[in-house]
């Protein structure tokens, strides 16, 4: 997995360097690469909770278009279970500039995006995975010029999730809040908690009520 994550960071650089400039003056930015830790988080459908790592970058293309991709690795306390979790998807953003103080604003963004989840260790031994579908949308509130306030909400439609055993089709509401902190125009150092409703007619199968700390990289 340390190599899906290495890959990911690796390909998003060299775009970072030849992206295109935010010019909105406060406007956050989408350009960036960032590592987090995930202390806890509750495994629905399995009465345990789970740590982790994930591993998140974007890339602006044109002012008002970004693309981005994540990928997460779980590992379900008490239990043979790890999940990854991954998605790239594309997106609008835009600004707005409320009349405040100087560096503060509201930014506004929507996705779509490719989402694959792949589950392991199901029973004991067997394995599990899905692709689909995802849409997002939320709000990046610059309350300071250091200080950015992160809402967001989406819908994730993963499909059959089969392979060994069948799960049967997952979907369901995903959301949650990320707090950023920008110690210099580059280094932001992160805070979120998410939460997910994903089910399907067998079984809970969302990774619920998930806390992550992380830091972030801006170019």
């Amino acid at each position: 997995m340390n190599k899906v994550a290495i890959a990911v960071s690796a390909t998003l650089i060299p775009f970072a360097a030849t992206a295109a400039p935010n010019d909105q003056p406060g406007a956050p930015g989408y350009t960036y690469v960032q590592g987090d830790y995930i202390p806890d988080g509750d495994a629905d459908g399995t009465g345990n909770d789970y740590d982790g790592y994930g591993v998140e970058g974007s890339v602006t293309i044109t002012r008002h278009v970004f693309v981005n991709g994540k990928y997460d690795w779980l590992d379900v306390d008490g239990s043979s279970l790890e999940a990854n979790r991954a998605s790239v998807g594309v997106g609008l953003n835009d600004f707005f500039d409320y009349g405040g103080a100087e560096g503060t604003g509201i930014g506004y963004y929507g996705q779509v995006s490719y989402e694959r989840l792949a589950l392991d260790g199901i029973n004991g031994g067997d394995e599990a995975d899905a692709n689909g579908y995802g849409a997002d949308a939320g709000l990046r509130w610059m309350a300071t010029p250091r200080v950015e306030i992160n809402p967001h909400i989406g819908w994730v439609d993963y499909g059959d999730v089969e392979d060994d055993v069948n799960l049967g089709d997952a979907d369901g509401i995903r959301y949650g809040v990320r707090a950023l902190g920008h110690v210099t125009d580059e280094l932001a150092l992160t805070a979120s908690y998410s939460a997910s409703e994903v089910e399907t007619a067998r079984r809970d199968i969302g990774f619920d009520n998930e806390f992550r700390v992380g830091a972030r990289m801006n170019f």
